[in-house]
């Protein structure tokens, strides 16, 4: 079981790798709502996998727990959210769609550059200054990390 997990962790991991490098931007999606456009996300980490299993004990579903971490979120707590994604689709290597236990879609953007020149330079500019900060962008990271960890694992 703890190697299917890790497995799985790695291989959903993946998916947010071209987002965590390319940069990307956030929708909130909630039913009867209009999106609210939740901007630049610094990047994505899945903290927790849940398997669930069918009376044959085969994986019929997984569940994960996904760190975010808007840009700016060296600025406050309230910047970095998790999830507990229960669906997931992605048509292309570009987008991706979350589905939460609370059934809020959040839907994930690559920036383009020649599309979306004012947000590639953003992007451009927040990777410099976390690069310019290292040491203490590290600190928060680790704090961030380890308090989001205890937040998914006490999920119900």
């Amino acid at each position: 079981m703890k190697e299917f997990i890790e497995k799985e962790k790695a291989r959903l991991q993946a998916l947010f790798e071209p987002f965590n490098e390319g940069g990307s931007w956030m929708a909130l999606i909630e039913p009867g709502r209009e999106p609210v456009r939740l901007g630049l996300i610094d990047g994505y980490t899945v903290t927790r996998v849940a398997p669930h299993f069918d009376a044959g004990g085969e994986v019929k579903r997984v569940d994960f727990w996904l760190l975010f971490k808007a840009v700016g979120y060296d600025e406050g707590f309230q910047h970095a959210h998790t999830v507990k994604v229960v669906r997931w689709s992605q048509e292309d290597t570009y987008l991706i769609d979350l589905t939460d236990d609370r059934g809020r879609r959040f839907h994930v953007e690559l920036v383009f550059p020649d599309q979306e020149p004012d947000l590639a330079a953003d992007w451009r500019r927040w990777r410099r200054y976390k690069s310019e900060n290292r040491d203490r962008f590290e600190r928060i990271d680790a704090d961030l990390l380890a308090e989001h960890v205890r937040i998914a694992e006490e999920w119900e």
